[in-house]
């Protein structure tokens, strides 16, 4: 039938940079790009113009989103595109400022996911990052600790370098790599960071008879300590697990508890290093130190590292009057010292205030108070910076200095920038109202009649009529009454993104432009493509099987029962309909969000899409390309099994081959799993018949001959592959949606049966795969990397240990592979292999395959025999019908152990586990 030109089990890739095409049957490489001068933000916060990349790109890592967890994150650029733009060229400017420049099909972060600029209009959200980073500056050569300084500070600790401690220390940094240490060491932005977070919320301190270096961090989010763990990783340096404390309070008679989190690094070559560069050790209320002078040498955006690092510690966190409109707390830095260091603590502050001027931020006050420790007599003082509270201070302050090592502050300090921008805005806006308005009332015109000219949002008669009773006076622009509060303006700005630091801006103005330049674009490594261009965040049928902690014993007594519940409440067949119904505005969105959708409406969890491929949602999806006839096949049969071999099956691993793979999955023999076998149903089907009748104009169009009207296709960077991969997307998202809804109905049918949550019966999700798709991926062609279109028709994909598109869980021993059997027989779970990746473009074998055709089956198969057969097997099978239950007989296919055997041998998959069915479920 239609879209059945190649064969069962065919796995091809084609070049879309040659003459390759993509073929709907089957189931380009898009350079959507940016205009030079787009900036770049680096993880170590400073930005850089795209055009200044290149292939190698040495800069390092590039920040960008886990579009799952809603965190910002960061990853390598694996590949530097420079072109000539082949589409219109745009310029988008947000309702906040911020501006950009890139090719029509460039995609943006959207509610929606991924949008291209073309599909964007005027009052779109997009989302931004309102951090605006320092200017790259390449730092010198110069050494700042050289093995000298390192031989003093040693002298200084009593650990002479001839010592034997002395030699070790000295050996160890050595190795490492950090003496001579200079401005433009790779390692040195890690060490600034580490050395602000000291100067605050941290210790260093020889201790025990041996006199070994410990260095402590202390913060209230576990997650902060956790990035520190992984900066001092980087250095090469271990440190200890985070630990928890509690601190008890009584506070006019209650108890409250606070939680604190600790890390420690025994590293005595750490701390050396350290003092050397500028870091007290001990007790830093009763000691002389000073900012490090070295510093005062660098680039600015090291500079910052600094200040971040301290702020992210001692810092005051943004906070907004609530009772004053769009005004903000000035924000406060604080230490304290021993009076007899009072000097010096005055003084250390003055040098930070010294250093916020160069980014434009100013402070107000230099305040003391004298307060007395409990445990002496000798008095402390507490100091205070004071920075100002005005708009364009705060701004310089968190948006080109902000936070490190401090989650919470980021977020919120991205939001109140957001949030002042805003409110400059309005206020610019206005005045350029109060220039017309009196331009308007000078000309003779009413308080109406200039109202239906320059009236509307925040602007009312009111305010026209005080601005012209002032005409001869100078007129400040007022915040209007309707202004939205914070809070109200955060529900907005934060709608749908969580805790990240990621707002909503709102589309002003979309102009193209008359463009005779290169455009440049990254293929990034991290598995959600994308980066932070100007503030902009922008991008570059299956199975599942499900495991339980119950053995099958536990559930035999209940089979039944369990079975024609799963029967029940599983919705199933051809032209089924869903218990989750979805509305068409809903359903457009499952065709961008896939698995996340559901996630959304409370069926699942967020861990289930950490074991989807592609998180459950491939980028790219066009609900604009689907018809309307898939629009209606898919709205009915959203959350629904299916019919064919389509199936829903009760399991019990009965043979385990890789110890370690089950190890590390936790499966053991006798366990019971659950595997959903469904795909993107009527809707996936209707985009494949759709796309195979549009795409036969091309064959002439393009001067492409082939054997098979059915193997019609399009290069693939043509506008009608495009338009087809958008809508193909869209099935891939239903389809992954569609199996996460049909688990989350089966969690619950099991939580019914045995009156306990799915969390406890350890149904987690193993892994989600696809079988037929086409997608976009890199493989070693002739040494070389290259960017396929690899088209999987009855094939899986099988990605060996260590891929980047893998969930950190599965990167040892390689993507979960499920192989579906038959109902009669076996199921099996694989893993993908380097060799897969070699040989087959990372792919495997998708099941059985089928020996008899469904007409051949229902003649040759009587269905009552066949349910007595199975029966005394031990498996329970309910089906929508009797023709489906014998067109899927055991003997309609090819032995699938005989066939795993194979992949195995071949070495493109390697065998963990097989199952067998005790419960069967058939649309």
């Amino acid at each position: 039938h239609w879209g059945y030109g190649p064969p069962i089990g065919a796995v091809f890739a084609t070049d879309p940079e040659g003459e390759g095409v993509v073929a709907p049957g089957g189931i380009g490489f898009d350079i959507n790009c940016l205009c030079g001068e787009s900036l770049i933000l680096h993880e170590f916060g400073y930005t850089f113009p795209i055009k200044k990349s290149s292939i190698k790109h040495d800069e390092g890592n590039i920040q960008c989103y886990d579009l799952i967890k809603g965190t910002l994150d960061k990853t390598f650029t694996k590949l530097f595109i420079k072109s000539k733009p082949r589409n219109k060229v745009y310029r988008l400017r947000t309702f906040t400022g911020k501006e950009i420049v890139a090719t029509g099909d460039h995609p943006f972060w959207t509610p929606d996911g991924m949008k291209e600029m073309f599909r964007l209009h005027v009052d779109s959200q997009v989302a931004i990052n309102s951090f605006q980073g320092i200017p790259f500056e390449q730092p010198d050569d110069k050494i700042i600790i050289s093995i000298k300084n390192i031989e003093d500070t040693l002298m200084r600790f009593g650990k002479g370098p001839e010592s034997q401690s002395g030699r070790i220390i000295i050996r160890k940094l050595k190795e490492r790599g950090l003496i001579p240490l200079s401005y433009n060491y790779p390692k040195l932005p890690y060490l600034i960071k580490i050395m602000g977070m000291l100067f605050g919320d941290g210790t260093m301190n020889f201790i025990g008879k041996r006199r070994d270096g410990i260095i402590g961090f202390y913060s209230k989010n576990k997650k902060d300590l956790e990035e520190i763990k992984r900066d001092l990783a980087i250095l090469g340096y271990n440190s200890s697990r985070v630990y928890i404390s509690k601190t008890k309070l009584v506070y006019k008679g209650k108890i409250k508890y606070f939680r604190n989190y600790r890390l420690c690094v025994n590293a005595s070559s750490l701390l050396v290093l350290l003092s050397a560069l500028g870091v007290p050790v001990g007790r830093k209320v009763a000691q002389q130190y000073s900012m490090p002078r070295w510093l005062k040498s660098a680039p600015l955006w090291q500079k910052r590292l600094f200040l971040a690092g301290l702020f992210g510690a001692e810092l005051t966190t943004p906070r907004p009057k609530l009772s004053k409109k769009a005004n903000f707390y000035a924000p406060v830095f604080s230490m304290n010292k021993r009076e007899k260091y009072l000097r010096n603590g005055l003084n250390f502050l003055q040098e930070i205030i010294d250093l916020a001027k160069e980014f434009g931020v100013q402070a107000t006050d230099l305040l003391t108070r004298k307060k007395y420790y409990i445990s002496g007599k000798e008095p402390s003082w507490h100091l205070e910076i004071v920075f100002s509270c005005k708009p364009e201070s705060l701004i310089n302050l968190w948006s080109k200095i902000g936070f490190i090592y401090n989650r919470r502050r980021c977020q919120l300090a991205n939001l109140a920038v957001h949030y002042l921008s805003f409110k400059q805005k309005v206020i610019q806006k206005r005045s350029s109202k109060i220039r017309e308005i009196l331009a308007l009332k000078a000309s003779g015109l009413t308080h109406n009649e200039v109202f239906q000219q320059v009236g509307g949002e925040f602007v009312g008669k009111r305010y026209i009529q005080s601005v012209a009773q002032r005409e001869n006076n100078i007129v400040e622009p007022r915040i209007p009454n309707n202004f939205p509060n914070y809070k109200k303006f955060k529900e907005e700005a934060t709608g749908g993104l969580g805790s990240c630091d990621m707002v909503w801006d709102r589309v002003e103005t979309i102009e193209e432009v008359k463009f005779d330049d290169y455009v440049y674009d990254f293929t990034v490594e991290h598995p959600h493509h994308n980066f932070i261009a100007n503030n902009f965040v922008v991008s570059n049928c299956g199975v599942r099987l499900v495991k339980t902690n119950f053995q099958y014993d536990d559930i035999k007594p209940k089979l039944k029962e369990l079975v024609f519940a799963l029967f029940s409440d599983v919705p199933c067949g051809v032209g089924s309909k869903g218990d989750i119904r979805v509305t068409s505005k809903e359903e457009r969105q499952i065709l961008v969000k896939g698995s996340k959708w559901a996630v959304e409406q409370g069926f699942g969890a967020q861990e289930d899409l950490e074991c989807t491929e592609e998180y459950g949602a491939i980028p790219g999806a066009d609900p604009e390309a689907v018809s309307e006839r898939a629009y209606e096949r898919g709205r009915a049969q959203a959350g629904t099994l299916g019919s064919g071999n389509h199936f829903l099956e009760v399991q019990v691993i009965d043979q385990l081959y890789g110890r370690e793979e089950c190890d590390s999955l936790g499966l053991t023999l006798g366990q019971v799993v659950v595997m959903i076998h469904s795909g993107s149903r009527g809707f996936g089907y209707q985009i494949c018949e759709d796309y195979v009748r549009r795409m036969m104009p091309c064959l002439r169009k393009y001067g492409i001959n082939v054997p098979d009207r059915q193997l019609v296709c399009a290069p693939v960077n043509s506008p009608e592959a495009k338009q087809y991969l958008g809508a193909m997307r869209c099935a891939a998202n239903y389809a992954w949606n569609n199996r996460q809804c049909l688990m989350h109905l089966t969690r619950k049918t099991f939580e019914k049966i045995f009156g306990m949550s799915w969390q406890k019966m350890g149904m987690s999700l193993i892994y989600d795969v696809a079988h037929n798709i086409a997608k976009l991926e890199k493989y070693e062609i002739g040494g070389k990397e290259k960017t396929l279109c690899v088209h999987r028709k009855g094939a899986t994909r099988a990605f060996g240990p260590g891929h980047s598109a893998l969930p950190e869980r599965y990167k040892k021993i390689g993507q979960p592979v499920i192989i579906p059997g038959d109902m009669g027989r076996n199921s099996y779970l694989l893993v993908g292999t380097q060799k897969a990746m070699e040989e087959t473009f990372g792919s495997t074998c998708h099941g059985a395959g089928r020996l008899k055709s469904r007409t051949a089956a229902a003649r040759s198969i009587n269905s009552d025999m066949l349910l007595k057969e199975l029966e005394s097997k031990g498996i329970m099978v309910k089906a929508s019908g009797r023709r489906t239950i014998v067109e899927e007989a055991p003997e309609a296919y090819k032995d699938v152990n005989e066939v795993v055997d194979v992949v195995h041998n071949a070495g493109i998959s390697k065998r963990v586990c097989r199952m067998r069915p005790v419960g069967v479920i058939k649309g």
